[in-house]
């Protein structure tokens, strides 16, 4: 992990070690303490078609969403989508698997990958972002997400660039039923 030296400290369930948290690539945090996962039983896992977002079921009937820093669905800029490594990808074929797994450890890592534009002139860059890194009890193997931005141009891709994610927690509510509603179901075909 990259500087730790001020990073938030988070104790692991060993009692010798502790996992500091990357200082942000921003100025205020997003989303909540990873370590908040460890030991949730993922029930499901779903990707969504439409926004770059991959929601997480849990036993304990929470549900949390990874989630790209700045995305703003009405005014979605250049395409952002999320990608993980292969095994999660194999998963996630038809949009969503059922799973029993139990979150062994979860933290928020720094990755640099190879950045580019290739409109005018070609640039090319290290760039810096935060990815969700996260493994299971069940195959101890360490998994991650992250984000990108393209741009394509004639079917080649012109740009690619990368983002933060982060973890937060979805708050489902209960769906009130209306007052004139009747009991049975009504056909409107």
């Amino acid at each position: 992990m990259a500087n730790q030296g001020t990073a938030l400290c988070t104790p692991l369930p060993s009692p010798s070690k502790s996992r500091c948290r990357p200082e942000p690539l921003r100025l205020q945090s997003l989303g909540v303490d990873p370590s908040l996962l460890v030991g949730k039983v993922l029930r499901k896992l779903s990707r969504s078609s439409k926004h770059p977002t991959l929601t997480l079921d849990f036993s304990d009937n929470t549900t949390f969403q990874i989630l790209v820093d700045g995305y703003d669905p009405v005014h979605r800029g250049l395409p952002k989508e999320l990608e993980m490594d292969s095994s999660l990808e194999q998963l996630l074929t038809t949009g969503q698997a059922h799973v029993q797994w139990t979150i062994k450890d979860c933290a928020l890592i720094t990755l640099t990958d190879k950045a580019f534009e290739s409109r005018e002139r070609e640039q090319r860059w290290d760039q810096n972002h935060t990815g969700v890194a996260f493994r299971f009890v069940e195959d101890q193997m360490w998994h991650c997400v992250w984000a990108t931005l393209t741009d394509h141009d004639r079917g080649i891709c012109v740009f690619r660039s990368y983002d933060d994610v982060y973890i937060n927690q979805l708050h489902r509510f209960p769906r009130k039923r209306r007052a004139n509603v009747p009991d049975s179901p009504i056909d409107l075909r």
